[in-house]
């Protein structure tokens, strides 16, 4: 008997029996969430744009608009700045009243993953161990070592609104202010009261990120870490090793410092203090600020075409503004998390007051393609071009909304990054005309343009 090799062997199939037991539990769970769903009518009929039109974002612009090297070096410095601005403040930014916000999920009709409506009292363990009679005291920077998530409360436990309603339920988790990469700066307000989480400001987000995927940070590693030559991931699911030995998985547009021996990674000791590591080259990693061309969009385009859509950053996936701001981070273009900041990110120019017709036609004059982005209250997406003169956009989206002859609405689920029509799914026979993204449309941002900077009228 091989011992060593029969202990591997059992090690294996017992790893694999806990996989396949979190796979069952995974799909258990979006079976009892759908499953619920007496009111909401969920569809996955292919809308007709995914067939018309061929997924690949980059095909419909006549030609790429290049970004002047004056602007794309002033774009890189207010990335830096943004990004690394938990390093240089002294206090929280935000207000006790802002940092608490999510504490009006306590007055509302809410559910956990397990369908129940959350207690009052469960509420009130949670205010509690968020401790926040201690807020802006602990005032420490610190790092992500870890791909991790932002909470808006101390705990992995899910907040759902009702279940029944269209566009609630699964992926619209409440408790996920979002997805928060490796090597991201943070500042650290205090902990929680069973000092397993954090509340941290970054550019990314507010919110409770996990004590075990931070390390706080002295001068010595911000001076190491900031040090102004800076590389971004270019490609998804790309393994980082160290003497070829797999360390983690990062998604495109995660950031690292490079210094001559090679690029920097963030870990820890056990006193939880943040130290430097090496780890081996990337042929993924090109300096932040690649050129705006063709061949760039084209790759950062069909990076994240086809991706399942997550709310969040949930499961790893992306929302819509979070598959935008990964989408123009490897051009140092910095822009915020949710879509009511991206759209203020350039020259917005309002046009919820056009007709349908007029807003299409607005669009295809003004708008320049990946430097473009249209918005409405909830939602934002990327002009990529046209196609027989209809605007086409590049977005990340959940689905249609719908409406059946009792009066429910419902979804039909796209759930994926998609280029698509302004008026996807209007060939449904229930589709919400009222509902629908170009009739939703309020403005569109220039983003290479400042307010004063001149348009097309």
């Amino acid at each position: 008997m091989n011992f060593k090799q029969d202990t591997i062997i059992l090690i294996n199939n017992n790893e694999r029996n806990r996989m396949n037991i979190l796979k069952i539990t995974i799909i258990l769970l979006v079976v009892l969430l759908y499953s619920g769903c007496v009111k909401q009518k969920v569809e996955h009929r292919t809308i007709n744009d995914l067939k018309t039109i061929k997924q690949k974002p980059y095909i419909y612009a006549k030609e790429f608009k290049t970004i002047p090297n004056k602007l794309s070096a002033q774009l890189i410095l207010d990335f830096e700045k943004n990004y690394f601005y938990p390093w240089h403040t002294n206090k929280f930014t935000f207000t006790y009243e802002e940092a608490t916000w999510g504490n009006i999920y306590a007055k509302k009709e809410v559910y956990s993953e397990n369908l129940t409506r959350i207690s009052k009292e469960w509420f009130d363990v949670m205010i509690t161990n968020s401790n926040f009679g201690k807020f802006d005291t602990l005032r420490k920077q610190a790092i992500t070592i870890n791909n991790s998530h932002l909470k808006v409360f101390p705990t992995i436990s899910k907040i759902f609104y009702d279940p029944n309603e269209a566009g609630e339920g699964f992926p619209f988790d409440y408790n996920e202010n979002s997805s928060i990469k490796i090597n991201t700066p943070l500042f650290v307000s205090h902990l929680s009261k069973d000092k397993l989480w954090a509340f941290i400001e970054s550019s990314v987000a507010i919110g409770w990120i996990k004590v075990s995927d931070i390390a706080y940070v002295d001068e010595k590693f911000m001076n190491i870490f900031e040090n102004g030559n800076y590389y971004i991931n270019l490609k998804d699911n790309t393994n980082i090793y160290k003497n070829g030995y797999l360390l983690s998985d990062i998604d495109l547009g995660t950031l690292f410092p490079k210094v001559k021996k090679g690029f920097i990674i963030a870990s820890k000791d056990y006193k939880n203090n943040a130290f430097i590591r090496l780890i081996d080259n990337n042929v993924n990693f090109k300096k932040i600020g690649i050129d705006f061309n063709a061949n760039n969009i084209k790759r950062i385009s069909t990076e994240l075409i086809g991706e399942r859509y997550g709310w969040g950053g949930i499961l790893g996936n992306r929302d819509c503004s979070l598959m935008i701001k990964d989408f123009y981070a490897p051009f140092g273009i910095y822009l915020g998390r949710n879509s009511g900041k991206q759209k203020d990110a350039g020259h917005s120019i309002d046009i919820s007051k056009l007709s349908d017709e007029m807003k299409k036609e607005f669009i295809i004059k003004n708008a320049i393609p990946f430097q473009t982005l249209i918005y409405l209250p909830g939602h934002i997406m990327i002009y990529v071009g046209k196609k027989n003169n209809e605007p086409l956009v590049f977005h990340n989206m959940w689905g249609v909304k719908t409406l059946d002859g009792d009066g429910n609405y419902g979804r039909n689920i796209i759930g994926k990054a998609a280029v698509t029509t302004l008026t996807p799914g209007s060939e449904l026979d229930n589709y919400v005309e009222k509902y629908s993204v170009l009739r939703r449309l309020k403005s569109i941002t220039m983003l290479t343009q400042k307010k004063e900077d001149k348009y097309t009228k």
